[in-house]
């Protein structure tokens, strides 16, 4: 099966390219430069010369703060594109795996959240997600959306790479310790994308939730970084109404993930362990 990746040099991107040399199917990597979402005659015939069976979307607008000021951006990548692709899947009889975040749901239960609750962005990001979201929901297409949350990878700009960078400069950091959710590895996400690809398994349903078990808080998190990294500096704890951010964050996003789990028969490590392998791996 010929299958085309999107936004291959963002992270996840990236992680899919460093992780797919064992897959019997036949990969097309393509950026921005390389492909054009948001132009649909250009991602058409691109799918049309090269056979594309499956659409991997990982290409979207991911800065969130950002998003706040560039809402025409954030739209266009995020939603609008969106429609581009469900289009070519209809009219070509495709499937798509599409990508969105926790940030569409904003729960004020303490409990984790599944797929069919609590759906209500408070930032432009979550929203732009959601709207392109809606349009995969309506889609006659055998596509799917997974939700994903704190995403890191060895590639690109990320949370742990951030606080790794800090702690070797040796600066004073002050972390949020009343957001709570899930990080997620992305070598652990792509690696369950290729599973899923490989079962071949029919998905009962157009969305599903994925981070690794467990959950935490920013500042906790940045702590387990320090300790498995040896480094010792100094974090300071924070609540988020005296940080200052221009995007609004939930309070609370803990994924629940039984559904991935049970459709397609799949263990998740838990999130301690993905990172202390990212920490020994990362250079």
């Amino acid at each position: 099966m010929n299958i085309l990746v999107t936004g291959a040099n963002g992270q996840l991107g990236q992680e899919f390219q460093n992780n797919v040399s064992k897959s019997k199917d036949d990969f097309y990597f393509t950026d921005e430069i390389d492909l054009d979402i948001t132009n649909k005659n250009h991602v058409l015939n691109y799918v049309s010369d090269n056979q594309i069976k499956l659409i991997i979307n990982c290409a979207a607008y991911t800065d969130v703060n950002g998003s706040e000021s560039n809402k025409k951006l954030a739209i266009k990548v995020n939603s609008e594109s969106i429609k581009n692709l469900v289009e070519i899947c209809e009219e070509q009889k495709l499937k798509m795996i599409h990508f969105s975040t926790d940030y569409v749901y904003n729960s004020n239960n303490i409990s984790p959240i599944k797929e069919d609750s609590n759906i209500n962005p408070i930032n432009y990001y979550g929203f732009s997600k959601r709207e392109g979201e809606k349009i995969i929901e309506k889609s006659l297409s055998d596509s799917i959306i997974i939700r994903t949350s704190w995403l890191y990878s060895m590639y690109g700009s990320n949370f742990v790479k951030t606080m790794i960078k800090k702690g070797d400069n040796g600066e004073k950091i002050y972390v949020i310790n009343d957001q709570f959710g899930c990080p997620t590895y992305a070598k652990d996400l792509v690696n369950v994308i290729l599973s899923i690809i490989n079962s071949r398994v029919k998905p009962k349903y157009k969305v599903y939730n994925f981070s690794n078990e467990g959950y935490t808080n920013w500042y906790d998190f940045t702590k387990k970084i320090f300790e498995l990294k040896k480094l010792n500096c100094s974090i300071t704890p924070v609540d988020s109404e005296n940080y200052r951010s221009i995007a609004r964050r939930p309070k609370y996003s803990v994924l629940d993930t039984s559904r991935i789990k049970d459709t397609f028969n799949i263990n998740i490590r838990n999130w301690e362990d993905a990172l202390q392998e990212f920490i020994t791996n990362i250079k």
